[in-house]
């Protein structure tokens, strides 16, 4: 896979700093448990996954439904919690929590920027267009 160094301006009260990100082209996968810095441990009392994402670099984490958004990357349906820390920027898309049926908690800590979509969970039933 092709290596692309990615140039990120990043401004700050005091000027600008240019920081070289070394990334491959594609930096989602289709599957969280893949994406560098995640690990998924399926816990035996209970059959549900933990994923755990932690990030020590300015990374960008998007979750959601792979065949909703392309550029996201999909956590199991069996995840039971998701911990997300230490990332520049997250986002979670919309029906996440529908597709993970069986979550109990998810945390996000120590993030620069994190956006919630729209609809993270769409009651079953709702009519077309109603928020």
């Amino acid at each position: 896979m092709e290596i692309v160094f990615l140039i990120v301006a990043i401004t700050l009260l005091l000027g600008v700093l240019w920081v070289s990100i070394n990334m491959s082209e594609d930096t989602s996968s289709p599957s969280l448990c893949l994406v560098p810095g995640c690990s998924c441990t399926e816990n035996i009392s209970t059959s549900l996954v933990d994923v755990i994402c932690s990030c020590k670099e300015q990374q960008i984490l998007k979750i959601g439904i792979s065949s909703r958004v392309s550029n996201s990357s999909e956590p199991p349906e069996n995840t039971g919690s998701l911990l997300v820390e230490g990332f520049h920027h997250v986002e979670l898309y919309s029906r996440l929590v529908n597709h993970m049926k069986s979550i109990k908690n998810i945390t996000i800590r120590s993030s620069h920027a994190v956006v919630i979509h729209p609809k993270l969970y769409e009651a079953k039933g709702a009519a077309l267009g109603t928020g």
